[in-house]
């Protein structure tokens, strides 16, 4: 099999995972969104293992442009796949790679942010309950703020 045939190859493989990756990001999605930490860490797990061989595959893929010597950039592929003769394919290829790889960037993002409001609601609710929150008022029974200092009672004590 010559080198454009195993590109061709790899770059299908490559597509395949992206859209497993992609699948994976959105069950994550769901997992954060239901609260549900076995899921998460299934998932967690998945995306770790299609990422190893997704990165894999693109070392290949690197090696095989930069040995026709050209750079492993966008141009550099592009003029790769021009001097195939099957250039028209493989560019429609690598196109729907690279979405595939914008969109799973895009879930990893929206993913973390929605990590990162769950931690900080849980941490939040934590401090409330503890009385650790400084700035969290409480009402006497004159229906007055009082913010929380020494003559607050924690939660966990009321």
């Amino acid at each position: 099999m010559d080198r454009m045939s195993q590109f061709a190859q790899s770059l299908e493989t490559s597509i395949r995972l992206a859209n497993r990756l992609e699948e994976t990001m959105l069950e994550e999605t769901r997992a954060v969104e239901t609260r549900d930490p076995d899921q998460l860490q299934r998932l967690v797990d998945e995306k770790q293992g299609l990422v190893t061989q997704l990165e894999a595959e693109t070392q290949r893929q690197k090696r095989w442009v930069e040995l026709e010597q050209y750079p492993f950039t966008p141009a550099g592929v592009l003029k790769f796949f021009s001097a195939s003769g099957d250039g028209l394919d493989l560019s429609a290829r690598w196109t729907l790679l690279r979405d595939a790889i914008r969109r799973c960037d895009q879930l990893n993002r929206a993913n973390g942010r929605l990590i990162e409001r769950d931690r900080k609601r849980v941490a939040l609710s934590l401090r409330l309950l503890t009385g650790e929150d400084e700035t969290a008022a409480t009402y006497d029974p004159h229906g007055r703020t009082r913010g929380a200092g020494p003559r607050s009672r924690m939660t966990s004590q009321a």
